[in-house]
């Protein structure tokens, strides 16, 4: 989930926790726990919040963007997934997790799968690139994640990880820079 959705995926929770609802929010970042801190420092949540630092979730759900949200029920079955794009704070979302909540089932709910041959490739040169990143070795770690982008490229999540270590500026100074990841985009990088 996105960082400016914790407040509101807390307000929320703490609607419906009652209920038996329960909320995991996910940072998705290979520098670690120690950048999406912060984050969640400042938004308090009391729900748990990870992060995934070797894109697991994006292998195992086939996603290439966040935010994402996947509504599992009791049983461990996946009734709504959107990945990419789903913001609470949008009133459309927020009907989807209200409804959620108050009766477990969603209508019309489907489950996108965003994944293929060339996704599964990216992540796998993602996770050779992260071994370097955590040996130190940098230049071999972004080598290995521009090929990533470069088999994949509709993969935010990958890309973005190369933009994070290049220029944290523009992610963990304050408020994100979406128009610079918009015009790195418009850019082709």
């Amino acid at each position: 989930m996105c960082r400016e959705q914790l407040p509101v995926w807390q307000q929320f929770y703490s609607r419906h926790k009652a209920q038996g609802v329960e909320v995991l929010s996910v940072a998705v970042d290979v520098q670690g726990p120690e950048k999406a801190r912060p984050f969640a420092d400042k938004a308090k949540p009391n729900f748990p919040t990870v992060v995934d630092q070797t894109n697991l979730l994006s292998r195992l759900f086939g996603f290439k963007a966040v935010p994402n949200a996947i509504f599992i029920d009791e049983r461990g079955v996946i009734r709504y997934a959107k990945y990419g794009g789903f913001d609470i704070r949008k009133p459309e979302f927020a009907k989807i997790a209200e409804q959620w909540a108050a009766t477990s089932s969603i209508e019309g709910a489907s489950e996108n799968k965003l994944g293929g041959a060339d996704h599964a490739k990216a992540v796998a040169l993602f996770q050779k690139g992260q071994e370097h990143y955590r040996q130190g070795r940098m230049g071999e770690a972004l080598t290995l994640w521009r090929e990533a982008v470069a088999l994949d490229p509709d993969n935010y999540v990958i890309r973005k990880q190369v933009w994070a270590v290049e220029n944290p500026d523009k992610f963990y100074a304050g408020d994100v820079d979406y128009a610079w990841q918009r015009q790195q985009m418009d850019k082709g990088l």
